[in-house]
């Protein structure tokens, strides 16, 4: 598995952020967004008190049913109810040419020197028109740069919609008037045309008419009806006639009968044979039946019965006239119920063509009827309109400006400020492509970082300056810096794989300027500090800093080593202040790398080896170069250098693998570290950037 240092295309890893994280990049990047933040305040305040100022007039426009004092309420307003277009029509109309125009010349807005010809124009786009919420509330505003003129011109545009309102209403019952009166002027004419029809045609036919029809169907029914009753009244004579024809054949009592036992003369004659039979019986009791009382009686009695029996007789006989009468006046309506059938079919012919002239008639009628109605009530109507349109907010005179607010202006540029900000801050963090401390380069490259060296921004490039690294570590052997560089011994020392003596090590960077030869410089001396025998070579041929910085540009060198028959102790050099030998880079050559790959190079190194206690090279760097990786072949360990926030991580990563991986390097120097600023980074912050300087003695 290909490791992240293998591929020149480093994956970051992405962690997860905390609180502590956000906080950190905003105190490390906070003059950047304070920076920002304030040049957009300052420009949305200046453009503020810049750009001119309009003001706004609002009125507001009810838009409610018409009210019709004429017409019923299911007959009114059926182009405002239940259309839900009509609140949109509205505002179209509001924002009409034609009614703005009106507005234009009534306010002479054409000859306002700021507004000119195109008033209309400026007033189609000043004019602004919207609906409130879902009321049926229409909301104009006008803006412009006089607050009086503003508020002026909107009540003038709701004046002139209201207007124009009634103005179209009374138009338009106007125009509805003159043409129902003109219908039902037709509408009469064709009215008495059908009636008159109707009248011809019966004339004609010799039809009667009466309230309930024609003549020959009221008889009709009437008949009908005389009929039915007369049937109705012989069933029942005959029903009576049969039973006392049935009680007479069969010997029956015939005095029992309903009509002989309902009959007034019969109770009566009855009555007195009563007496009379009580008379015969009492004197029969007295005198005997051969007395002449008693004959009288019983001649009394038989001239009674006889009596009954004639009137008996008589009912039964006038029982059958009813009957008879009956039978002949059934008979006769029935021919006079035909003879009106006759009659009735002979006009049903013609009744056909009558009633849909006589239908005819009466829609007729009833159209002209409703038109002459609906145009008398629209007459009346138009000297009583009222159009439904409201102003309930008149515009009144704006106070301060609509455009521009200047304290929307101003919280709007504060968080616009931030927001930019925020935005170039993190756009500033994404861009930096360098290493901010150890921790994120060990979790990106798998390499160990030794030790963080510190920014010492007094250091000069004067080679006599005390505040050289050199003169810096005698005076201060107690600072931070030199605590930096002897943690970076130690973990060299602590390397596994040097557990020989004496060392050789090789020092080397990605680019130019990244602190390569002050740290070499700083080792040497250190270890010098130590007792240590410490030897520096310059294999940097090309700009040879460590040889400048002891000035021993003429003395003889690494080159006239590798090039003439010179003996390595001769090109050799003590420094006398600091105690550091130095082999200079000697004389000038064109062809560096053939110098250092060759095998007096190699003998030179295994030489040197025996002489000193640590041996450093200071190598050029990989990027420009090839020295640094032709030297790393014939060392023990390569100490690596990165300048803090400043080397690419690409970089890195490329030198890393030119030097033969990181099986090759003992670990990453990270130089000019502001470490101040290294409590910022959040979870990349080191151990020794968090102890205050008051804990250094020097």
């Amino acid at each position: 598995m290909a490791s992240p240092t293998d591929n020149p295309t480093m994956i970051r890893e992405f962690l997860p952020l905390d609180v502590r994280e956000i906080v950190d990049f905003f105190l490390r990047r906070w003059k950047l967004v304070c920076s920002i933040a304030a040049i957009t305040f300052s420009l949305f305040v200046f453009a503020a008190y810049v750009i001119p100022a309009s003001y706004t007039g609002v009125a507001q426009i009810l838009l409610d049913a018409p009210i019709d004092y004429m017409t019923p309420q299911d007959y009114s307003n059926s182009d405002f109810a239940d259309n839900p277009t009509f609140i949109e029509s509205q505002i179209a109309v509001l924002r009409s040419a034609s009614l703005l125009q009106q507005v234009v010349d009534s306010q002479k807005l054409t000859e306002d020197p700021k507004i000119g010809p195109a008033a209309l124009v400026w007033l189609q786009t000043s004019l602004g028109v919207s609906r409130v919420g879902l009321g049926n509330v229409i909301e104009l505003d006008v803006s412009m740069y006089d607050p009086e003129k503003a508020a002026s011109l909107a009540n003038a545009i709701a004046q002139a919609y209201v207007a124009d309102r009634i103005k179209s209403r009374y138009e338009g019952v106007q125009k509805a008037s003159t043409w129902l009166s003109d219908r039902a002027s037709y509408l009469r004419a064709e009215l008495s045309r059908s009636e008159q029809a109707v009248q011809k045609f019966r004339i004609d036919h010799n039809l009667l008419a009466t309230p309930a029809g024609s003549l020959t169907d009221q008889q009709m029914s009437e008949l009908n009806i005389a009929l039915i009753n007369a049937r109705a009244e012989l069933s029942e004579k005959r029903a009576q006639y049969q039973q006392v024809d049935k009680l007479r054949t069969a010997g029956g009592d015939i005095q029992s009968m309903p009509d002989v036992l309902q009959s007034v003369v019969v109770t009566a004659l009855r009555s007195q044979l009563s007496l009379v039979s009580r008379k015969e019986a009492d004197l029969k009791l007295k005198y005997g039946e051969r007395h002449p009382d008693v004959m009288a009686a019983q001649a009394e009695r038989h001239d009674i019965e006889g009596q009954i029996a004639a009137e008996v007789q008589r009912l039964i006989g006038n029982l059958k006239n009813e009957v008879d009468s009956a039978e002949a006046r059934e008979a006769s309506l029935a021919r006079a119920l035909g003879s009106v059938s006759n009659q009735s079919e002979i006009e049903g012919q013609v009744g056909v063509q009558l009633r849909d002239l006589e239908r005819i008639a009466a829609a007729n009628k009833e159209l002209f009827e409703t038109f002459l109605s609906r145009a008398k009530l629209t007459e009346e109507k138009s000297t009583l309109l009222n159009s439904g349109v409201h102003v309930i907010t008149a515009a009144v005179v704006p106070i301060s400006p609509s455009f521009p607010n200047r304290s929307l202006f101003a919280a709007l540029g504060l968080v616009f400020g931030i927001f930019f900000g925020g935005a170039g801050a993190v756009l500033r963090e994404l861009f930096a492509s360098g290493f901010m401390a150890k921790k994120q380069i060990e979790d990106e490259l798998a390499v160990p970082v030794l030790a963080s060296m510190p920014r010492m921004s007094g250091w000069s490039k004067d080679a006599q300056s005390q505040a050289q690294p050199v003169a810096y570590l005698e005076r201060k052997p107690l600072s931070r810096y030199s605590e930096a560089v002897r943690r970076l011994r130690l973990g060299l020392e602590a390397t596994p794989e040097w557990d020989r003596s004496p060392r050789l090590m090789l020092v080397t960077s990605a680019m130019p300027g990244e602190g390569k030869t002050t740290l070499v410089l700083s080792l040497a001396c250190s270890a010098v500090a130590d007792g240590k025998r410490v030897l520096v070579i310059d294999a940097d041929l090309r700009l040879s800093a460590t040889t400048a910085f002891f000035g021993m540009a003429d003395k003889v060198g690494l080159v006239d080593l590798l090039t003439l028959p010179v003996k390595a102790a001769n090109a050799i050099h003590l420094d006398e202040r600091s105690g550091i030998s130095l082999l200079p880079a000697g004389a000038r050559t064109r062809n560096p790398p053939a110098l250092l790959a060759s095998a007096r190079m190699r003998s030179i190194l295994d030489e040197l080896r025996g002489k000193f206690d640590t041996v450093i090279i200071d190598a050029p760097p990989v990027g420009p170069a090839a020295d640094a990786t032709i030297l790393a072949r014939h060392v023990d360990k390569v100490v690596f250098v990165v300048k803090w926030r400043e080397t690419s991580r690409e970089a890195v990563a490329e030198g890393i693998r030119h030097l033969g991986g990181r099986s090759r390097i003992a670990g990453i120097a990270l130089t000019m570290v502001d470490e101040p600023k290294l409590p910022r980074y959040g979870r990349y912050t080191s151990l020794e950037s968090s102890v205050s300087d008051s804990y250094y003695l020097n």
